[in-house]
């Protein structure tokens, strides 16, 4: 026999007993059917009707229950009049079925019905939801349980509680408000940054060295929620025998809230994390991201009910679950303090001016080899070491001479609002990964502008830079430096990674990480599958803002029918809204269309003396600082050269001033100046000053008052056309 015809066989036979092994695995397998109808259906949460989207009439969808070694087989009928998908966070699924529509699959149609069909190779909570533009928010989600095949009579009883965030306005109108730079949702929270309360907390000398180094107010949470729910409702309850051992199965399926839980019987044993089991470990209480998942142990108490809650970051609100007798006394969870917003401002202006002063060097891919990568770099050693070769890992000259650490950008002490808990999360077994393979690095900067509302990796949206390229057989490490004020659940589709923390070996496995404001956290993986797999932020409203990637092994290719379509996940939409103003001399406002990178303006001022100055245009924007600027103006106090073409450029000056400075095609010049100061909550102080080289120098001045969403009443003066009142109104 030839050595060409012997390696034949074996090859052969190998596959010959593949798939006789694959053949039996599916024939003893158990498949277990759901049908899930999505619709258009009535919810209730606030006490107002609204509606919203229900998988097979409640929201959110049924907790879909399995065994490890089943297979599932999902019928997904779409009778909305758009389409949906649904994405099965966490589990490992053929890259066919994940559910992201252009990446990996194509979307279900209206009036469409698609099965899919996948086998579960793992056990623990999980949850699904649709990736179709903002449908989660709406309400297509539901949790996700798969039992491990052998279950101890002895095994706590579980509970299922799908905790979230809710809103009554529609979600298209959240993201406009947001993409407007609007402060309604602040002043909804009443967390307004204002010049008497930076007096009154003693913190007004952080406003002035803010306002000069153009720091944004910090935030905590985009949205201002109406309420926070558990299973579909404000408050849940769970019934049992006192003594009780039950294991609560938490998921945070909310669309952009953390939440700290905390157990009024006592510390929370944590048993799994994102699904997988760990170490045993008691905290008194956990800071839970978006789409992660937690399992705890809890006993029942022997008499009354307490209270398993979950308190919103942001401190507006909170969400319970019952636990014990529901007719006795009620025993409450200990109050999450409120966040300082002030301090977190200091916190975070110290950060920013600190980051500033670093070197800044632009995000790289390494690619190594065995031979030129050391233990340490293969992750075999601690944190601490990891550190000596990561110089982004700690952020000199911040991070060890404040307590901008020590407080997390929590707006509170650590130990009443702690971090994620990931240092503290031990894995059962070792998670190191394989010695002899290649290594890829990729730095990622978490980047944004919280005033256009863009959020991007690396200052570029998934429009301008879709593709982490990586290969089948590497080690792939991501080093990602949060370098905005807001936290990011960061999720990567089809694969478990290693949070590398203090815990070095045994550092946990997870699915999604957050990586907090002006900090680097590092993950691990083994690039192990193939085709194209979604890594995004998991606020929903920052994910379809930019914040997201398509992970590429090289090689590989998805389905032809997918990649037909891929350009409609490339979809920059345009947003327009207008601000204008009635008064008793005059009228003036803007109208603006807008996308990541362009916008188009109309502006206006006009009497009732038919005197005006009206101007379009053209921005070019390149970063929250600067853009490129050219357009259209009529003036009449420019008679007789009324109108011109001009180009220019917008810039921010120190202490937030805008500039918008110009020169028109017969060479004169215009700079206009503009800066608000608020004041109080509802009140705000708006300046103008304008300068041109052909006609004029001019000012004004207005004060605001907001009475509701979208009605200010306003007074003001122009020194073109005096004083006045009236109101002003967003649309």
């Amino acid at each position: 026999m030839t050595p060409k015809l012997r390696n034949s066989l074996n090859r052969f036979f190998i596959l010959s007993s593949l798939v006789l092994l694959f053949s039996i695995f599916f024939a003893q397998a158990k498949e277990v059917r759901y049908q899930l109808n999505i619709a258009k259906g009535p919810v209730n949460v606030t006490g107002q009707e609204i509606q919203a989207i229900t998988i097979n009439g409640q929201m959110p969808g049924p907790t879909l229950e399995f065994t490890e070694g089943d297979i599932a087989v999902m019928e997904v009928t779409n009778t909305l009049s758009v389409p949906a998908t649904v994405h099965w966070h966490g589990l490992l699924v053929p890259n066919a079925v994940d559910g992201v529509p252009y990446v990996t699959t194509l979307p279900v149609l209206p009036g469409k019905t698609e099965v899919y069909r996948f086998p579960l190779i793992q056990t623990g909570t999980y949850w699904y939801h649709s990736h179709f533009k903002l449908q989660e928010q709406y309400g297509l989600k539901g949790t996700i349980v798969i039992h491990p095949k052998t279950v101890t009579e002895d095994a706590p009883r579980d509970v299922v509680l799908s905790i979230g965030d809710w809103n009554d306005e529609i979600p298209s109108h959240n993201l406009r408000s947001l993409k407007r730079n609007s402060p309604y949702f602040t002043l909804k929270k009443n967390q307004v940054q204002t010049i008497t309360g930076a007096i009154k907390s003693n913190s007004f000398g952080n406003l002035i060295k803010r306002n000069f180094y153009n720091v944004l107010d910090a935030d905590l949470s985009d949205v201002g929620y109406d309420a926070f729910i558990t299973n579909g409702q404000p408050h849940w309850q769970v019934k049992g025998k006192p003594g009780e051992l039950l294991r609560l199965r938490v998921t945070n399926t909310s669309t952009s809230s953390y939440f700290y839980l905390n157990y009024a019987g006592g510390p929370l044993k944590v048993i799994a994390a994102d699904g997988l089991d760990i170490t045993p470990t008691n905290l008194e209480r956990l800071l839970i991201a978006t789409a992660e998942s937690y399992d705890f142990l809890v006993k029942i108490p022997q008499n009354g009910q307490y209270e398993f809650r979950a308190t919103s970051f942001d401190g507006t609100g909170y969400t319970s679950t019952w636990i014990g007798d529901l007719n006795s006394q009620q025993y409450p969870a200990t109050d999450i303090p409120q966040p300082d917003i002030y301090q977190l401002s200091v916190d975070m202006t110290n950060a920013m001016i600190a980051m500033k002063s670093m070197p800044q060097k632009s995000p790289t891919t390494t690619i190594k080899t065995p031979s030129n990568i050391n233990n340490t770099e293969m992750g075999a050693n601690s944190m601490a070491n990891m550190k000596t070769n990561m110089p982004n890992t700690k952020m000199k000259g911040m991070a060890d001479k404040s307590d901008i650490m020590k407080n997390q950008f929590t707006g509170g002490t650590l130990d009443k609002r702690p971090a994620a808990p990931y240092s503290k999360l031990r894995a059962i077994d070792k998670t190191k990964l394989p010695k002899n393979r290649p290594w890829r690095e990729i730095k990622l900067d978490l980047t944004g502008d919280m005033d256009r509302y863009l959020w991007t990796f690396n200052n570029k949206t998934l429009a301008e830079d879709a593709i982490i390229a990586i290969k089948k057989g590497e080690n792939v490490r991501f080093i990602m430096t949060n370098k905005t004020m807001m936290r990011h659940p960061l999720h990567l589709h089809g694969h478990f990674f290693r949070v590398v923390t203090e815990q070095g070996d045994y550092s946990t496995l997870k699915h999604t990480v957050d990586v907090a404001p002006m900090h680097t956290t590092i993950i691990e993986f083994a690039a192990n599958e193939e085709k194209d797999w979604f890594f995004h932020c998991h606020n929903l409203y920052h994910m379809v803002s930019g914040m997201e990637r398509i992970v590429h092994y090289e090689g590989t290719e998805v389905a032809p029918d997918v990649m037909a379509q891929r350009d409609k996940a490339y979809e920059d939409p345009w947003y327009t809204w207008s601000d204008a103003g009635f008064f008793s001399q005059m009228t003036e406002g803007v109208l603006m269309t807008t996308n990541s990178r362009n916008n188009v303006a109309l502006n206006w001022q006009y009497n009732w003396d038919d005197e005006y100055d009206f101007s379009v245009g053209y921005y070019r924007y390149f970063n929250r600082f600067f853009s490129l600027y050219a357009g259209f103006d009529a003036d009449t106090d420019m008679d007789p050269h009324r109108n011109r073409g001009v180009l220019g450029f917008y810039y921010l000056l120190p202490f937030d001033i805008d500039s918008l400075n110009w020169v028109d095609h017969r060479g004169n010049l215009r700079t206009q100046l503009s800066k608000p100061f608020q004041i109080t909550d509802r009140l705000s102080l708006t300046t103008e000053f304008e300068y041109d080289s052909y006609a004029y120098t001019s000012w004004g001045v207005g004060l605001n008052y907001w009475l509701t969403r979208r009605i200010s009443f306003t007074v003001n003066y122009d020194s073109d056309y005096y004083g006045g009142a009236g109101i002003s109104v967003r649309f």
